[in-house]
């Protein structure tokens, strides 16, 4: 599975298989740790449609030829209107294509950057409110016939994020559930966000991404949650995160979000898209 990513920053070892979710739950999203890991950026569009596509998928089989994704999926899924959910599909399936995971080996002329497609097809099927995709040929190990060294959560935890920070965050955090810490280099969560020359100085890497996703993911995703820097000398090297989840109930409360089966479905609606 080193195709994708080697993680050799984070001093913790990942939980190899984080619950047993997959198993009571038709909602849960399943990744190879890996993948959690990996180095990408996806805007909020791209992660919501992603996460509804992963969820589709039974981990434990083989891959789907292919998964449709629809606006209700996502009105039904986050905390936004018809509107917003027809916008965000149509967007994201525009940008998803060209969507790439890096990595890179060697050093000096041996250097090697490696990019993998997340999609080799993504359609928008105008008039219905749908997305047709098809995880590329690498990417799906990492997603479908996972024995061991994934992580599993409930799509309803990240219903109401809305950074694209904060959606890593979570998932890094959810790979170390069961321990309730997770220790992580400033330079391996740099790479694994591929900030690049963004927040060079750390108390600017500090206010817009960890303190802003902190805070957003103790409102939005019931999580306790607080962190503690690590220096040498007078720098920061790196900081453990330590969170413990709270009742998966008053998360839904909390967000107005109840499962798609306790909803009133209007057909009419759900179809009919939007006047541009």
């Amino acid at each position: 599975m080193g195709d994708i990513i080697t993680t050799d920053s984070v001093a913790t070892e990942p939980d190899s298989d984080t619950s047993n979710e997959t198993m009571i739950s038709p909602h849960v999203v399943s990744k190879h740790n890996d993948l959690v890991g990996a180095s990408y950026r996806l805007s909020v569009a791209e992660q919501r449609l992603i996460l509804l596509a992963i969820a589709k998928i039974d981990s434990r089989k083989p891959m789907p030829n292919g998964i449709v994704v629809t606006a209700h999926d996502f009105m039904s899924r986050y905390t936004v209107n018809k509107s917003d959910a027809y916008t965000q599909l149509q967007d994201a399936a525009k940008q998803l294509f060209n969507a790439k995971i890096t990595s890179i080996t060697g050093t000096g002329k041996g250097r090697a950057i490696h990019e993998v497609r997340w999609v080799e097809r993504c359609t928008y099927v105008k008039g219905e409110g749908r997305v047709e995709l098809l995880f590329s040929t690498t990417v799906k190990p990492y997603l479908s016939r996972l024995i061991g060294h994934y992580t599993s959560y409930d799509l309803w935890r990240v219903s109401g994020i809305e950074s694209t920070y904060s959606f890593r965050l979570f998932e890094m955090l959810m790979q170390y559930k069961s321990k309730g810490w997770l220790y992580i280099t400033v330079e391996e969560l740099r790479r694994r966000l591929q900030l690049g020359d963004a927040y060079e100085r750390f108390s600017n890497l500090r206010s817009r991404v960890i303190d802003a996703s902190v805070k957003e993911l103790r409102n939005k995703c019931s999580m306790e949650l607080d962190y503690e820097l690590i220096k040498e000398h007078r720098t920061v090297k790196a900081i453990k995160f330590n969170f413990r989840l709270l009742d998966q109930m008053t998360l839904q409360f909390q967000n107005g979000n109840f499962p798609p089966e306790d909803l009133e479905q209007d057909m009419n609606d759900i179809i009919a898209e939007p006047e541009s």
